[in-house]
């Protein structure tokens, strides 16, 4: 097997990765969905381990994204991903 750097849990393993307190990997959940609005439960994972989690809320429709932070563009991206399965 390669050594991938998309491959969770880079660290030490990709010369890419930031370091640092960088976290490893994020996880994200639907907590609900009502009215076109999604509430999702994200996880920021460090070493195996929990770094910071919280709740975001995110409207389904995709909208002007700019000023979002990484994580709402992930979550968002985690939430159109879903939706593609699901509905």
């Amino acid at each position: 097997m390669r050594t991938c750097c998309n491959a969770g849990y880079a660290r030490h393993a990709c010369p890419s990765f930031p370091g640092g307190d960088a976290p490893d990997a994020v996880r994200f959940n639907i907590l609900r969905r009502n009215a076109g609005l999604a509430t999702l439960q994200y996880v920021v994972e460090r070493d195996h381990h929990p770094f910071e989690h919280g709740t975001l809320e995110l409207r389904e429709t995709v909208g002007n994204q700019s000023g979002e932070s990484t994580l709402q563009r992930q979550a968002r991206a985690f939430l159109q991903s879903y939706l593609r399965r699901t509905v």
